[in-house]
């Protein structure tokens, strides 16, 4: 009896800067009544799941469907999924080797998957002429302003956040001094959250080279919270409290 691979399915997440290693995916009744009928065995990777069957299963046409449930609660609060209406979740579809998303209602979830609600599922469909299927799911990051809020700073003159050289991308922070005299940098504009990567910003003196805080840490889930920016309006932002 031969087996051979029948998909192969990866995930990369922007948060981690790569493959991610957190979601188990499960696949719903109706999926493992054809896996058992079928051969079909499935085992997980360090970047998703594997599927391999016996070569009977290479010449029907079969759908699989999955449901993805992150073992990270933190991925909950920073995946964004774009266009999803209130009450769906994400619904990917894999036909041999391209994907589309789309969305699905919860009610349309099967009962046996609905505790706990899943983060997205996946349909894996491939024809009997498709020699081999490679799905890479590539998970986007929430965005959000990011700022420091730092104490100590008296001595230095005109501090400012800038990124590190090495750094591609950069950002524009604006600066104000609060109650307690702490200097608050707050960017202009959304970043990606970011987990395990390295830093993107510095503190230093404007217009100088030397560095008061030479690698200024990344924002994470652990840094998400609710601030008043201008006009009196309420953002989530990404926010921590450093102290010189």
């Amino acid at each position: 009896m031969n087996y051979r691979g029948w998909a192969n399915i990866l995930v990369n997440h922007e948060y981690f800067g790569g493959k991610c290693s957190y979601f188990r995916f499960m696949p719903d009744n109706a999926s493992k009544e054809i896996m058992k009928r079928e051969g079909f065995l499935m085992n997980e990777s360090s970047e998703g799941f594997y599927l391999i069957a016996q070569d009977s299963a290479f010449a029907e046409d079969i759908s699989l469907v999955f449901w993805a449930t992150p073992t990270r609660q933190d991925l909950w609060s920073v995946t964004l999924f774009n266009d999803i209406p209130k009450e769906s979740i994400p619904f990917a579809k894999a036909n041999g080797n391209s994907l589309q998303w789309e969305s699905i209602d919860k009610d349309s979830i099967p009962k046996e998957m609905q505790l706990p609600t899943p983060m997205f599922g996946i349909e894996i469909s491939r024809t009997s002429d498709i020699s081999d299927s490679k799905i890479t799911l590539s998970l986007s990051t929430k965005k959000m302003k990011w700022r420091y809020n730092i104490s100590g700073l008296s001595e230095f003159n005109d501090p400012e956040v800038a990124g590190i050289k090495n750094y591609k991308e950069s950002a524009y922070f604006d600066v104000f001094t609060d109650a307690s005299g702490n200097r608050v940098f707050t960017s202009a504009q959304e970043i990606p959250l970011s987990f395990g990567a390295a830093p993107r910003f510095q503190l230093r003196e404007k217009n100088s080279t030397k560095a008061i805080i030479k690698c200024l840490p990344n924002m994470d889930a652990r840094s998400i919270a609710t601030a008043v920016l201008e006009g009196g309006k309420q953002e989530i932002i990404a926010e921590t409290f450093i102290n010189t």
